[in-house]
């Protein structure tokens, strides 16, 4: 609505091209973006969405458009038609006396059949280098246009399901293989939820069975999840744990660890601070400062010396 009040024609396209709301209202006049570019004048711009409107979707970006000029058998049949001495003669007289009529293209006409061609994905007059990732789908007018990466996404999950149509089923069996651990609202039950729920084996009596069964349960929990995810440890997911040494050599019973003293300034050698920075400008102020002050006290002196040498004569 705005583009159409401010006139801007090329951003109606884009946005209408993009899956704009043509029948938006607002909530002030209540009116479309076609009634407000007609009620602030912009004529043009109403010009063009009715323009779209009448003809949404571009036939010659899709594979199955056909160069032929629907209208060139008729017109063809029209021509071969025998004609009559009236229709010779009248004929004749149009051919001798030939009037210039400029008049605008006619729709579905031969110019606008040329135009299509010569944009068309199939176009004999014009080689074209590159090629659309979706031809059964051209855009049109209040259809959203997904990204490359979306629509090759769409392709390649359209490619595997037609070779591999059991393809869902098999990933719906290994995640139900894998463990699903409920937690509980309260902070009591949640903390219970959260460990390890483990059942002992049957027909096992020791303890060194019941660690294995343990561990295998731990890894068939984990077995679906990526290295990474299966390292990383939290409350929610335990994964493994793997402990962190340091070793440290123990120090002498007389060491007495040395002070160090804070450097504040560069005179101190603390050289590794950060200083104060010098602009340009400033140095160029102090400069000629230095230069007008030098300047002074040479005047001064040449004028003391004069004074000197007057009061002697």
């Amino acid at each position: 609505m705005k583009a159409s009040m401010q006139g801007r024609v090329e951003c109606v396209r884009s946005l209408m091209m993009a899956g704009a709301a043509l029948n938006a209202r607002d909530f002030g006049r209540h009116l479309t973006a076609r009634e407000w570019a007609l009620f602030t004048g912009r004529y043009e711009t109403a010009w063009l969405i009715t323009r779209l409107m009448e003809r949404p979707l571009p036939h010659q970006y899709s594979d199955a458009y056909s160069l032929e000029w629907p209208l060139l058998a008729s017109l063809v049949a029209k021509a071969q038609e025998p004609r009559g001495c009236l229709k010779r003669l009248s004929d004749s007289v149009r051919n001798v006396f030939n009037i210039a009529n400029v008049t605008n293209p006619e729709d579905n006409g031969v110019i606008d059949h040329m135009v299509s061609i010569t944009t068309a994905m199939r176009n004999p007059v014009i080689a074209i280098a590159c090629h659309t990732v979706c031809p059964d789908s051209p855009p049109s007018v209040g259809k959203r246009r997904y990204a490359v990466p979306e629509i090759i996404r769409q392709q390649r999950a359209k490619e595997l399901r037609s070779i591999d149509p059991d393809r869902v089923d098999t990933h719906l069996k290994l995640f139900q293989n894998s463990r699903v651990t409920l937690v509980a609202k309260n902070s009591g039950d949640r903390r219970a939820s959260l460990q390890a729920q483990s059942l002992a084996p049957r027909h096992r009596s020791s303890s060194l069975g019941i660690v294995a069964y343990n561990e295998a349960l731990e890894l068939r929990r984990t077995s679906l999840l990526p290295m990474h995810m299966a390292l990383r440890r939290s409350s929610v997911r335990p994964g493994f744990r793997i402990p962190k040494v340091r070793v440290s050599k123990a120090p002498a019973p007389t060491y007495e660890p040395e002070k160090v003293r804070k450097k504040s300034s560069s005179k101190d050698g603390g050289g590794h601070f950060l200083q104060i920075p010098k602009w340009r400008y400033k140095e160029l102020k102090e400069e000629r400062r230095k230069a007008e002050e030098a300047e002074r006290r040479r005047l001064e002196a040449v004028t003391k010396k004069h004074l000197t040498a007057g009061k002697r004569k």
